[in-house]
């Protein structure tokens, strides 16, 4: 098969595999934030997807799936909700895509730091946007601290989830052709 139509396929595959996590994750009451955001591994697929084919592929297939999740979800109150926690934060799960090299040669540390990296840009993007877009919701407490600790706990549980699942699972799906 095409080398790059392989990549194409493999993409979509694992794109839709994310959206299909965050659809089964959002069923799931306890997941859920009030006001936006889920523990989940849907971001589990794209980090392998970055280990794959690298940082610009990476950061593509994040943002096609923050468009994506936009459309299911619809949580986005106005332009800077859509650019930031859509678009800017799912892309920024690209970034995992550095350490490509070290992960295809099943270098755990290397799959754990891409994910620590590719989980903290996303969390400083829901946290920008939180301090710039919703600070209303912080009521009485800092917008700074509020934003930090709504985002945070989402994230460090999605976060260790992914860590737990690519721990387990990372060198078979390394190693193989996906599709």
């Amino acid at each position: 098969m095409n080398k790059d139509l392989n990549k194409l396929t493999e993409s979509a595959v694992l794109v839709a595999l994310a959206v299909v996590i965050e659809l089964i994750s959002k069923m799931i009451p306890i997941l859920q934030m009030p006001y936006g955001g889920s523990a989940s591994l849907a971001m589990f697929p794209l980090f392998m997807l970055s280990y794959r084919h690298g940082l610009k592929w990476g950061l593509i297939s994040g943002l096609v799936f923050g468009i994506v999740n936009f459309f299911i979800d619809g949580y986005a109150f106005f332009w800077g909700s859509f650019i930031f926690d859509y678009t800017l934060a799912f892309a920024a799960i690209g970034l995992s895509g550095l350490f490509s090299k070290k992960a295809l040669d099943l270098s755990l540390s290397a799959v754990l730091l891409g994910m620590l990296v590719g989980s903290f840009a996303r969390f400083v993007i829901h946290t920008l946007s939180g301090i710039l877009f919703f600070a209303e919701y912080a009521g009485d407490q800092n917008v700074i601290i509020y934003s930090i600790t709504y985002n945070g706990g989402y994230m460090l549980a999605s976060l260790v989830l992914c860590m737990i699942f690519g721990v387990l699972t990372y060198k078979r799906l390394l190693l193989k052709d996906l599709v």
